[in-house]
């Protein structure tokens, strides 16, 4: 079992998943397709090349023609063409040539030749003997492909691969007014077409209701990930069925487009426009601290903050990610400092002090990648800190060589990947580090994945129910797990429909190398102040609490006040 594998790009990654065991046969999978394919299917070539369970073998040929999806009401083909004219003309204005899912990309790096004609095709893929074949075509031979795997066919339906058209389910959730968009995959048998169908995989992002084409994009960006483990469960005898034809679609089978789909997909763009300004508004206001009052501390089974003080960094700068400490009578706060002038995070430390003020310390961690997430723990008598340095495509474990301003990086626990709001936790002499990992260009928000180890600084190993969570509102950590009334919480950010829309506290229910569950127990809204739109971290040591918040910090008369060099 690797603890490391290689990218498609050659760069050196923590792996995910674990590694099927060394007795366990690959996967034996045909791609039938044109030369020509969706670009998210080139990564999905790539990535399944990368992989160690599937044995993927694709076979080009221009005898197969993709299926195309029918014709769209008046309405909604207008609305989609003006769409994604405005979204290529946006690109050109700032200088950016969109490339996404469904852009058309050669498909380079094929084992074989195109066979040419469909008798030479079923040859060829009867000579292969594979467990499945992935058809990117017409089902015209669908039912001669399936005879030739022992799992059959599965059909790549045009909601996926259509260059106009695919993903239209998507417009569901804008138009409904969801902040919420499930993304789907469902393996639909042929003879219970236009029955209920449960989904295979399902991954939950907030809904980018200001543009279809974002909405469409953000979506597909999973699909290589999401297709990735539809076949990691066939592989392990949990999906599909044996020798059957097979629709592989993000739709449901009973899935149709509400009438007037095209005006209300107008209406919603509209009015979307006309709150783009109000939007950018809230999006430049800043993140400060709250700090709750001994006598209203937070219960997170009904979370409300009551009485509090509130904590601003001064001029453009803000403060975020609070950890809390107490040390020793002093009350020590490691944040997470945006230098506006520099335009990234820095980590600083602030200590609370006995009169009600604060000083700002100094700095604890600044390097050429933004830093932000500072969590701070003692371990067998030393400190030790980890940090989110997504930006670096790490999670790195920091010592203190003179607390709590100095500190030095001793090993990295993830390589290779982009994590954002790494969280440590021992439990029953075991490391645990949420954190949460895009896989193949979805929102960073959304998939929670998991990782043990016996010591401190790793290795560390992919837990097997990884992802333990494919949902933007409660995956992403928002603080360090903690014990309330016997029960092990953790904090998790809500992120729809912006980032860090409230803080969400899951109740865990099993913790253990083999098995992960929790439930949501209780929604914390940024409701303490008027003109607040969101909060993303909470945390809790010895009683001293802190929460921060976004949106209109409070007169400077009501704050905390600030002193010492807070500019050191």
């Amino acid at each position: 079992m690797g603890m490391h594998d290689d990218g498609v790009d050659g760069v050196r990654r923590t792996p995910l998943y674990l590694d099927a065991p060394d007795t366990a046969a690959s996967l034996r999978v045909v791609l039938v397709t044109p030369p020509v394919v969706p670009a998210w299917l080139a990564t999905f070539v790539a990535e399944a090349s990368a992989s160690a369970f599937v044995d993927l073998e694709v076979v080009p040929s221009n005898s197969v023609s993709p299926p195309r999806r029918g014709r769209l009401s008046f309405d909604l083909g207008l609305f989609l063409s003006l769409e994604r004219i405005v979204f290529r003309w946006l690109g050109r204005v700032i200088g950016r040539r969109v490339v996404g899912p469904l852009s058309r990309l050669a498909l380079g790096g094929s084992r074989q030749s195109d066979p040419g004609s469909i008798p030479a095709l079923l040859a060829r893929l009867e000579a292969s003997s594979p467990d499945l074949v992935l058809l990117h075509g017409a089902e015209e031979h669908a039912e001669e492909l399936a005879g030739l795997a022992r799992y059959g066919c599965w059909i790549l339906d045009p909601d996926l691969t259509d260059p106009g058209y695919a993903g239209l389910p998507l417009l569901a959730p804008i138009i409904q007014g969801d902040k919420a968009t499930g993304m789907s995959l469902y393996l639909v048998p042929k003879e219970v077409e236009g029955h209920p169908a449960d989904a295979v995989v399902t991954s939950y992002g907030a809904t980018s209701a200001m543009s279809f084409s974002q909405q469409r994009d953000l979506a597909l960006a999973k699909l290589p990930a999401l297709l990735l483990r539809v076949l990691r469960r066939q592989h392990d005898g949990r999906a599909g069925s044996a020798g059957t034809v097979q629709s592989l679609r993000m739709t449901p089978p009973s899935f149709s487009l509400q009438p007037n789909a095209g005006v209300r997909s107008f209406a919603v763009a509209i009015r979307q426009f006309l709150d783009w300004r109000g939007r950018r508004i809230r999006a430049r206001l800043p993140w400060f601290l709250l700090l709750p009052g001994a006598d209203s501390a937070l219960d997170p089974a009904v979370p409300r903050i009551a009485a509090h003080t509130s904590l601003v960094a001064p001029g453009k700068d803000y403060w975020a990610d609070p950890f809390p400490l107490s040390l020793d009578g002093r009350r020590l706060l490691f944040v997470e400092e945006f230098v506006d002038a520099q335009n990234k995070g820095i980590i600083v430390c602030l200590e609370l002090l006995e009169d009600g003020t604060a000083t700002r310390l100094g700095v604890v961690l600044d390097e050429d990648a933004h830093l932000s997430y500072p969590q701070v723990f003692e371990w067998e008598g030393k400190w030790y800190m980890t940090v989110e340095s997504c930006e670096a495509n790490r999670v790195s474990l920091y010592a203190a060589e003179e607390f709590p301003l100095r500190w030095r990086r001793v090993s990295d626990l993830v390589e290779g990947r982009e994590c954002v709001d790494p969280t440590l936790h021992h439990h029953d002499g075991v490391w645990y580090l949420f954190g949460n990992i895009s896989e193949s260009g979805g929102g960073l928000s959304d998939e929670l994945f998991l990782f043990t180890a016996d010591r401190l600084d790793g290795p560390y190993r992919p837990h097997p129910d990884n992802p333990i969570l494919s949902d933007a509102r409660m995956s992403r950590p928002a603080g360090r797990l903690f014990t309330h009334n016997g029960k092990l919480v953790r904090p998790a950010q809500c992120c729809v429909p912006i980032y860090g829309a409230a803080v969400v506290f899951n109740e865990v229910l099993e913790l253990s190398p083999l098995r992960y569950r929790e439930r949501p127990m209780s929604r914390l809204e940024p409701d303490a102040l008027p003109g607040l739109d969101g909060c993303h971290t909470y945390n809790v040591s010895q009683g001293f609490e802190v929460l921060d918040a976004h949106g209109q910090p409070p007169p400077e008369v009501s704050r905390m006040a600030l002193v010492g060099p807070v500019g050191q």
